[in-house]
């Protein structure tokens, strides 16, 4: 199966409610007022918010669509927006120095998939990179379990430190391994947290200082992994983690089990934050560099169709 058919694939809920939902608001109609603002109804109920949807049904507008009843036309029409909306947030994971070890340190609520995204992204720069796992969540035994075995599904270097010890100080002797040793990349997981946990938070500030203080601030991202079935959610998470540690860069998973793929490009809209990859799957190999192209027409059941 190519990219293309795992990104249509990996979000059929989404496109599936919004072809069907469209295709009856445009049948043996005219594509006037009323339609277009079914139109806007569906988009908002997907989670692409307010603010996108008029801007989507705008394009429509302007477009002057009115006599034609074509499914089709009005889906690439959506996508080519949507894509237009989300192509600056498009960018792929590169090593910015040579011979110095880089941090992604994972963030995120409970559930939303840090430690198999780790698993996943570890898999895929161990073809280029050295890498090393760090277990930060120290106070679950089952956390710890976890990434040990992601870590040897991936064939991937882990440490872990001892039970209980402060994150921050597995964080430290992480970079001095991976300094010594010359790894290129360290990722660095973390206890699930909200946002508003304000112990939680000051744990992650701390690993991401003692990080900095090891390595130096140009050398580490903070990556905020999300889970897309969260919605309009996400939106909240995102703006929460950033206000108070900073985020470089998204990781977005569960496209496949929810129809409210939307929310992603609500965030990009309000957000220029990177998008860096997706996760449409439960396999070692389904996470994906986010390409903004693939993903609008994908929405809108357009792969192999365009």
């Amino acid at each position: 199966m190519n990219i293309l058919d795992k990104f249509k694939e990996g979000i059929n809920k989404s496109s599936k409610y919004l072809s069907i939902n469209i295709l009856k608001a445009i049948t043996n109609k005219k594509i006037d007022e009323t339609v277009l603002e079914e139109i806007e109804d569906i988009l908002i109920s997907a989670d692409l918010g307010i603010d996108v949807s008029r801007k989507l049904v705008e394009d429509l507008r302007s477009k002057k669509v009115e006599n034609n009843f074509d499914l089709k036309i009005v889906q690439r029409i959506l996508a080519s927006k949507i894509e237009s909306i989300l192509i600056s947030n498009e960018v792929s994971l590169k090593k910015k120095y040579e011979n110095k070890p880089e941090a992604i340190i994972f963030a995120g609520v409970n559930g939303s998939g840090k430690t198999t995204s780790i698993g996943k992204l570890s898999k895929n720069l161990s073809k280029n990179y050295k890498v090393l796992i760090v277990a930060c969540d120290t106070y679950r035994a089952a956390a710890v379990d976890q990434i040990e075995e992601w870590a040897k599904k991936s064939n991937t270097n882990l440490y872990k430190g001892a039970q209980n010890q402060d994150p921050a100080s597995v964080a430290f002797e992480a970079c001095r391994i991976a300094k010594n040793e010359n790894y290129d990349f360290l990722l660095v997981d973390t206890a699930g947290r909200l946002g508003n946990n304000k112990n939680l938070m000051n744990q992650l500030l701390k690993i991401k200082d003692v990080i900095h203080r090891s390595l130096s601030h140009e050398d580490q991202r903070i990556f905020l992994v999300l889970d897309s079935s969260s919605g309009n959610n996400i939106l909240n998470q995102f703006e929460n983690f950033n206000n108070i540690v900073g985020i470089n860069g998204l990781i977005v998973n569960k496209l496949d089990g929810t129809a409210k793929g939307g929310a992603v490009v609500a965030l990009a809209t309000k957000h220029s934050v990177p998008i860096y990859f997706i996760g449409i799957g439960e396999k070692i190999e389904d996470l994906h560099t986010f390409k903004a192209k693939e993903f609008s027409l994908s929405l809108f059941n357009l792969i192999n169709n365009n």
